[in-house]
């Protein structure tokens, strides 16, 4: 076993000791007398935590994770021709919806945010990964503001908001989700946009701010294809609850929910042309295009006799993406010995999360009467797990898919270690500690070996390799690419070439072209897949790149240039 997994039992039995510790304190009536901590030191630690942020998202941005994922260089390749050409990978002039591998699979905002980028800075790696990484930090600053609306008036308000803010900062989860450029991985940000908005909206009592608030949910709905189940369920849940406790009035739902269908109206329109069988819209300046395959297969569980065992099953990869873990999931967004929020946070984001519901429900504390505006606070992050748990029992398991799940199960831990600092505040400071070390291992380790163990995702070497050949060959020498080790290496190909889109479209040829991820087998010049026999003479002038392990394909290598890519070579006479 390594280090950190030894430190996960002890932190975590040392959670729990804290956790029941503080109940008897509770129960006996001990609390600590201590005054919180004032807004000035808060701002200053506040700002340090910021500067934490903004060092671990950005520090060798386009060189760890090492490489390039396909979903990356899907989201960067039509930034790049939307703002160089004015068309997708796909041919279609500004689509609402860029359908990218057919089915989807790229969601707009995040593709049109990198059309900026792209636009003012130019294509790279690091600026591709720029987006995710600037909201990854402004999310971080966004927690700590909603916390601090939901905690207000709360006596130690500033730790609460500190911690979370903190823990939010060094997640092992939304680090590495901000290190790299999936559409997804911006959707924390617009939720807790929304979050916010929708807290000044309860603490100002303001129409304006609801219909913002309607407004920054309905922008969830471009980021990741999962929002159509969550934010629906959430919104309607937090209007009912808000009408049952007096914090809403029919004007302000009725207000908000105008303006969510008036941002909503683009993709609201797309989804009727490809499920209702309308025609596309397309034009010259803007399109309503069809996906060529629906995503079900891939994505929704199967309705047969096997769905009640699959949906426990999904219940359980979720319980574990909370706790210590789901092995199963991808390397993408899960890093082994820290989860997703750490192996041993668990007993206090439990002890937070029974808080979290009996106030809610009840709307009181002991004796006291709690706050309108506490009780809406924890019922939206209620309302986010409720949602993805809808989700969850419905799709098929990944990390990614319960995006909007992380930051609901941080702010429970932060009301369970809010609830042991009100009994002791050496416990509070011993669970920070704790935390603190954790986070400190989780960094070196992230900067030193993650790259190594995510070598299967990123695929380093194949993009460089794959531009070489391509810079060799021009348009006129056949390019031949190995499969190895590498999944749709046609779309790392488009990325680092910059390859034009119209000779792409009209030359390309899909393994399948119905399939829900259309594989590219060929394009242009490009064919993905091997010959029988790379000496034969037949294949003098063509450009190979291939694995490390098949260079033994062309013998002893006489005869041709071999130039290592670091695990890919380029082989050519």
């Amino acid at each position: 076993m390594r280090l950190i997994d030894y430190y996960n039992y002890i932190a975590t039995a040392a959670y729990i000791l804290m956790g029941v510790a503080a109940v008897f304190l509770y129960f006996r009536g001990k609390k600590s007398d201590k005054e919180g901590l004032g807004d000035g030191a808060a701002r200053i630690i506040f700002l340090l935590i910021m500067v934490v942020a903004a060092v671990i998202r950005l520090y060798k941005l386009g060189e760890i994770p090492l490489g390039l994922q396909q979903d990356e260089a899907s989201i960067g390749y039509d930034a790049y021709t939307l703002a160089t050409y004015g068309i997708d990978r796909n041919g279609y002039h500004w689509p609402i919806y860029p359908i990218t591998w057919g089915c989807g699979g790229g969601s707009p905002l995040l593709i049109y945010l990198n059309v900026i980028s792209i636009s003012l800075f130019g294509p790279s790696i690091r600026n591709l990964r720029m987006i995710p990484a600037v909201c990854g930090i402004l999310t971080v600053a966004l927690f700590y503001a909603v916390i601090r609306i939901v905690m207000e008036g709360r006596r130690f308000r500033n730790e609460m908001a500190l911690l979370g803010a903190a823990f939010l900062a060094v997640c092992p989860w939304h680090v590495i989700l901000s290190r790299w450029s999936l559409d997804c991985n911006i959707m924390p940000f617009n939720l807790m946009l929304a979050f916010w908005l929708f807290m000044l909206g309860v603490r100002k009592n303001s129409t304006l701010f609801y219909c913002l608030s309607s407004a920054a949910f309905a922008l969830c709905m471009y980021s990741y294809g999962a929002a159509t189940i969550v934010i629906p369920i959430l919104l309607l849940l937090m209007c009912v609850y808000g009408l049952k406790i007096k914090a809403l009035t029919w004007k302000k739902v009725i207000s908000a929910a105008v303006t969510f269908i008036v941002v909503f109206l683009p993709l609201l329109v797309f989804y009727a042309i490809n499920y209702l069988g309308l025609p596309e819209i397309v034009t010259e300046h803007f399109c309503f295009n069809k996906f060529t395959a629906a995503r079900t297969g891939e994505a929704f569980i199967a309705l047969d006799g096997s769905f009640f065992a699959t949906m426990l099953g999904n219940l359980k990869s979720m319980l574990l993406a909370v706790t210590v873990g789901d092995s199963g999931h991808t390397l993408a967004h899960f890093y082994p010995g820290y989860a997703s929020l750490f192996e041993f946070t668990f007993p206090v984001t439990f002890l937070g999360l029974i808080i979290c519901i009996k106030h809610a429900v009840t709307g009181k504390r002991g004796t006291e009467q709690l706050s309108l505006q506490y009780r809406m606070g924890l019922m939206l992050f209620i309302s986010a797990v409720i949602g993805t748990a809808v989700l969850d029992i419905v799709i098929l398991p990944d990390i990614n898919r319960l995006v909007m799940l992380f930051i609901p199960f941080i702010f429970f831990f932060v009301l369970g270690a809010g609830f042991i600092l009100e009994q002791a505040r050496v416990m509070f400071v011993a669970v920070a500690s704790i935390l603190l070390i954790g986070a400190l291992s989780f960094s070196k380790d992230y900067f030193t070996d993650y790259s190594t163990y995510a070598l299967s995702i990123y695929m380093p070497g194949y993009g460089d390799a794959i531009a070489k050949a391509y810079e060799i060959a021009g348009d006129d020498r056949q390019i031949r690419s190995t499969y190895e080790g590498l999944s749709s290496p046609f779309m790392l190909a488009l990325y680092y070439t910059n390859y034009d889109p119209y000779k792409f479209y009209q030359t390309v040829e899909y393994k399948d072209p119905y399939a829900e991820f259309r594989i590219a087998k060929s394009f242009g010049n490009f064919i993905f897949e091997l010959p029988d026999d790379v000496t034969d003479e037949k294949y003098a002038s063509d450009v190979f790149v291939v694995a490390s392990s098949e260079l033994e394909l062309f013998g002893d290598l006489s005869g041709y240039n071999a130039d290592d890519y670091g695990g890919y070579f380029v082989v050519y006479r």
